[in-house]
């Protein structure tokens, strides 16, 4: 008996590759890049530039004069440039150092104001002084004598406060404060009230002297 060995069945169905991956065109893969940028985010490029731009424009700093003040608005307008290019200069400086900055600047504003009047008022009395010893009537070779019954007509009518309130304010050398004083020492001298010397005329009283008799 011959042995036939019946031939394995054969499957002769073409296999079918699998189809590649499509690709879009211009697509190019970088590892470097990182992650792509979601929807509604601005590139960092253009986010820095965006925080710089933030910055420049940032307003300067500035303060109003209040009301009733307006006058004053220019020192408002110095004082706010001035701290406003000390922030620009100390942008992470906290609120403690700008607000010791700021009063160290209006310290040292007082202190420019304060030198600054006491120079115009010796200024003015200088020149208050200057008119007196060039006044015709006042002034010239009997200027240290009137000088005298000027403050002999403050003595007379006059208190000590008054006297200090005259020597500290300036207003005892102005020529008018000075011509009404000096006209009180000279009635006071003819009078001879303040001396207590009667001369050869009546006695007359202080007001009759200042006001006249009224006749």
């Amino acid at each position: 008996m011959n042995d036939t060995v019946a031939d394995a069945p054969t499957d002769t169905t073409d296999a079918t590759p699998a189809p590649a991956p499509e690709t879009q065109p211009n697509e190019a893969v970088n590892p470097e890049a990182g992650d792509a940028p979601k929807d509604g985010d601005a590139p960092k490029g253009e986010e820095q530039k965006g925080d710089a731009a933030a910055e420049g424009d940032a307003e300067p700093f500035a303060l109003a004069a209040p009301e009733g003040m307006e006058a004053m608005q220019g020192d408002f307008d110095k004082f706010s440039g001035a701290m406003d290019g000390w922030l620009k200069a100390n942008p992470n400086a906290t609120a403690r150092e700008a607000l010791a900055e700021a009063a160290r600047m209006q310290g040292d504003a007082v202190m420019q104001g304060q030198a600054a009047a006491v120079e115009q008022r010796n200024s003015q009395i200088e020149t208050w002084e200057t008119d007196l010893r060039n006044d015709k009537e006042f002034g010239g070779a009997a200027f240290e004598a009137n000088v005298a019954t000027y403050s002999k007509g403050v003595e007379a009518v006059g208190s000590p406060e008054l006297r200090t309130l005259l020597d500290e304010t300036g207003l005892g050398s102005h020529p008018e404060v000075v011509r009404a004083f000096w006209k009180v020492g000279k009635m006071t001298a003819d009078s001879g009230i303040a001396t207590g010397q009667t001369g050869t005329a009546p006695k007359a009283s202080f007001a009759s002297a200042l006001y006249g008799n009224g006749n």
